[in-house]
């Protein structure tokens, strides 16, 4: 048996019912899922063969700015934003606008990281109708598939869900996509009002109104870090 350098980073394996494996990073982490049948030897070696691409990730994450930062930035829809503070005791109402090129805080004093997120993410909140609803709506009607409900919520571990009753759930953090990747989501959680797992007929039903899925799915990685 060959011998191998140790992994300059560790792993977390998950089992679920799914047919091939699936890598992501979240928080830092490197987080694997696979079928319970694989073997432990062929999941090191898929993690061995994506090692230099997670490396690259996993240094992205680690300088990825806290709000706080001097230079730190807000993603809309694809786009950076460089923050900006600005502090007025006398009645403002503490927001995140984008204004001038900028994100701009409107704070009545210095916030945590904690706060300006929140402040960040209240923003991707009320915007979502103006911007994926429209999106939701388009697509709804192109592939016959209308959702019972839809709801916007910041989820840690996915950007949208599909439930037994078609109640679409998107994560508010989508806003940080560019549009093609928003469209990508919504036809793959819409696909599953049709088709409730991933099986080929899915797959298929996804390419029919988004062929470049695929090239999608991999450029979405990049965003996961910030979910």
């Amino acid at each position: 048996m060959p011998m191998h350098d140790p992994l300059p980073f560790t792993y977390t394996v998950t089992r679920k019912s799914i047919k091939h494996l699936y890598l992501r990073i979240r928080k830092e982490k490197v987080c694997v899922s696979a079928n319970k049948r694989i073997a432990q030897a062929d999941i090191e070696a898929f993690v061995r063969s994506k090692s230099g691409w997670i490396q690259k990730q996993l240094s992205h994450t680690a300088k990825q700015n806290r709000l706080t930062d001097s230079s730190a930035t807000v993603y809309l829809l694809g786009e950076a934003y460089p923050v900006r503070m600005h502090y007025n005791q006398n009645g403002t109402k503490e927001c995140m606008v984008i204004e001038k090129e900028v994100a701009l805080f409107r704070l009545k004093e210095r916030a945590t990281h904690a706060r300006l997120r929140t402040l960040r993410d209240n923003y991707y909140k009320d915007a979502c109708s103006a911007v994926i609803t429209p999106i939701v709506d388009t697509y709804a009607r192109k592939m016959q598939c209308y959702p019972s409900k839809l709801a916007y919520r910041h989820n840690k571990t996915r950007w949208g869900s599909c439930s037994a009753k078609d109640a679409l759930s998107l994560n508010t953090r989508l806003m940080m996509l560019p549009f093609p990747l928003i469209t990508y989501i919504v036809i793959h959680e819409l696909a599953h009002i049709r088709h409730k797992n991933h099986s080929g007929a899915f797959w298929q039903f996804v390419a029919l109104y988004c062929p470049d899925y695929k090239a999608l799915r991999r450029n979405i990685r990049v965003f996961e870090s910030f979910l």
